[in-house]
């Protein structure tokens, strides 16, 4: 296994999308309703919009679930004909359209285009009551995901015109989840460095990590490209040959092509976060309680619960900044693709290096008893 940390290269005339941070990640589901509620019960999700037949809109059904930053957008087609359904046909519930808030959203828009992606929505903008909302959608040309730029620094509601408020339940006074720290990609092999050059050159983001994991069954290869203030963060991947099927291959067959593998949420508190959500029914993987014999000599002295991370299977890396706490989820639909981490950063500013083979053989146990491995 080998990582480096990659020296920012020099600015290209295509950086000036200009992403600010993640605006809202769209879950593309076969049942919005049960969906927004499996997130609401084992993941505290709050719904505070909501779009369908009741607000004017006749071809999809959307509710928006928000928790400490982090907007997801869950959608489903109304009409059995409408191209949305086609797609969750074919990929099962997936993410869609990852968003992304931008100061300018026809710049963002003009600079994709040059650096190689698809028009799929022209800028347009929006407007009610609260203000105004200008959006464009592109697509990169290797995939299906979409991005869609959003200018909202004129709009005072909490999401999108046509988005009618919903009550929610009462929150935590601490949310569990904080934020969106990163998000995963899946690619073929052979597809990596393609895909990194679009979101480069389209999207102005920089390689900051790479790195080549292999275990006994499988392995892969891994880079990480992040805008300048880290506030987004794409983990890209694509397997390499070897002995058996490795993750990454299962999803993307189950995918039926790329997309995004796993969404990262940061936790102020992954303990508590953890105990909460498997008492609501979230399954979480479990690592063999080996990995803890040796976990002191590995990273040295932590500030956690050493009991606490056996007993729930978190994972533990240290980076020369300081270390981290994850765990990763089970899928959450029935396909072997789309799954959540939880991450607790105390200084670390890495994505688990040292983790990354105890998750392998986790998820290589998991594909074991479905038949995939």
């Amino acid at each position: 296994m080998s990582s480096q940390i990659v020296q920012s290269p020099v600015e290209t005339s295509h950086s000036k999308a200009q992403l600010k941070c993640f605006d809202y990640l769209q879950l593309a589901v076969g049942n919005a309703y049960q969906s927004m509620h499996l997130l609401r019960v084992l993941f505290g999700f709050s719904p505070r919009a909501y779009l369908g037949l009741e607000t004017g809109e006749r071809e999809k059904l959307s509710y928006v679930l928000t928790q400490g930053n982090i907007n997801l957008l869950v959608t489903s087609a109304i009409e059995a004909s409408a191209p949305l359904a086609a797609e969750v046909k074919v990929h099962g519930d997936a993410i869609n359209d990852m968003a992304f808030t931008v100061d300018d959203a026809a710049e963002a828009f003009h600079q994709a285009l040059l650096g190689g992606a698809s028009a799929v929505a022209e800028p347009a903008t929006q407007e009610d009551e609260f203000g105004q909302v200008t959006s464009a959608s592109v697509r990169p040309s290797m995939n299906s995901l979409v991005h869609t730029f959003i200018e909202r620094s004129k709009y005072t509601d909490q999401f999108l015109p046509k988005y009618q408020s919903i009550s929610a339940p009462a929150e935590p006074t601490v949310p569990y989840l904080k934020e969106l720290d990163h998000v995963a990609l899946s690619f073929a092999e052979g597809e990596l460095d393609r895909n990194v050059a679009f979101y480069t050159s389209a999207l102005g983001l920089k390689v900051t990590h790479e790195d080549k994991v292999v275990t006994e069954h499988s392995a892969m290869n891994s880079k990480v490209v992040a805008n300048e203030c880290g506030t987004v963060r794409l983990v890209m991947m694509e397997p390499v040959k070897a002995q058996r099927r490795s993750q990454i291959e299962e999803f993307l067959k189950y995918n039926n092509g790329a997309g995004v593998q796993h969404l990262a949420f940061l936790c102020a508190d992954i303990i508590e976060s953890v105990r909460r959500f498997r008492k609501a029914g979230a399954e979480f993987l479990r690592v063999p309680a080996a990995y803890y014999e040796l976990l002191s000599s590995r990273v040295g002295n932590i500030n956690s619960d050493l009991a606490a991370l056996r007993e729930l299977s978190i994972l533990v890396d240290r980076d020369e900044w300081g270390y981290l706490l994850q765990l990763f989820s089970k899928p959450i639909s029935g396909r072997p693709t789309l799954f959540f981490e939880l991450i607790q950063r105390v200084g670390a500013h890495g994505f688990g290096r040292g983790n990354i083979k105890a998750l392998f053989d986790a998820v290589e146990r998991e594909q074991s008893l479905r038949g995939n491995l």
